[in-house]
This record gives C-alpha cells, structure tokens and sequence, in this order.
C-alpha cells in the first residue's frame, strides 16, 4: 500500500474513533487496530496523538475550506444578499458528517492543544475573510461586510451545535432575511 493511502486509511479510521468516542478516548492502539495495521506502521505515519489530531484537523478545515469558497464562488451576480447569506448557512451548518469531528477538534484546541488552535485561528481568519471580500459586493459598507463575516461564522457554528443536538429544523431563509435587513 502506497505512503499516502496509508495515511488516508489511518485518518478515514482516527476521524470515525473520534467521531464515535471523542478525542480522549481515542487511543493510538485504537486506531492502529481499526485502521488494520500495527502501532510500529501507525508511528512510522504520525509520530504522536497530537500530529495524528493535527493532520485530521487539517483534513477536516480543508472540506470546511473548499465548501466556502464553493459556497461563495458559486453565487451569481444575480442572487440576492439574502440567497447568498441562506447557501452560506445552510451549506457550511449541513457539511455531511463534519459537525460532531468539528466540535471536538475545537474542545481539543479551546482546552489543551496550541498547536491545533493556532490551525484553527488562521481557517477561521480565512473562512471570515473570504466571506468579507464576497459580502463587500453586496453591502455599501466594508465596515458592515466585515461584522456581517463575523456574525455569520458565529451563526454557523451555532448552528452546527444545534445541528448536532437535534433541536428543532432551523429556518435559514428567515434567518439569513433577519440578518440582512440592516445591512441592506
């Protein structure tokens, strides 16, 4: 098996553990065993806990990454502020299986791992950023393009917590009207 398919392998297997039993209860052993492969090979990929969580946390702000830029980019000139801020919601709060990992990627950064965190911080940093520069076409102000980025990387975490705990359909069309009606 090649190096990099490998790898894949051991985070496809480290990203369901985790998803399944959380960070701390993820053992290196564990994921040795679910990826089918001995401690010694899983050593030779990733040489601790923390280079394995990072590689998964770099795999999974990448997916987030790309459903942003698709998100955004895939706007036509055409939409409303409102079309754009609803896709934007709707699509990052919904990223198939990307929610739970999220959330304890971010525990794991909040709590005890600087490494992760400062990953974190800069995606966030881009994620926000991006949404900026595409909201700036639509609103008259860059001062309000910029809070606007801020509260909607707000709202979408938010909204993957809710997501997670099952709460109650959320109503992103409504929402994303609210959010605008000052702005526009």
């Amino acid at each position: 098996m090649k190096q990099n398919n490998m790898k894949e392998t051991i985070l496809s297997a480290a990203t369901d553990l985790i998803i399944k039993q959380g960070v701390k209860n993820t053992s290196l052993a564990d994921i040795a065993k679910a990826s089918n492969i001995s401690k010694g090979t899983l050593y030779y990929h990733y040489s601790s806990k923390n280079d394995l969580i990072c590689a998964i946390a770099d795999m999974h702000l990448e997916v987030i990454t790309k459903a942003v830029l698709d998100c955004v980019h895939g706007i036509g000139t055409d939409d409303s502020s409102v079309n754009m801020v609803n896709l934007i919601m709707e699509k990052i709060s919904s990223i198939e299986g990307r929610g739970r990992i999220h959330m304890y990627l971010l525990c794991e950064a909040i709590t005890e791992n600087d490494t992760l965190k400062e990953s974190i911080k800069v995606k966030y940093f881009e994620w926000r950023n991006t949404l900026k520069q595409e909201i700036s076409k639509t609103v008259k102000d860059d001062k309000d393009a910029e809070a606007l980025s801020f509260l909607l990387v707000s709202v979408v975490d938010g909204l993957v917590v809710q997501g997670l705990l099952k709460s109650e359909t959320v109503p992103y069309e409504n929402i994303a009207s609210f959010l605008l009606k000052s702005w526009l």
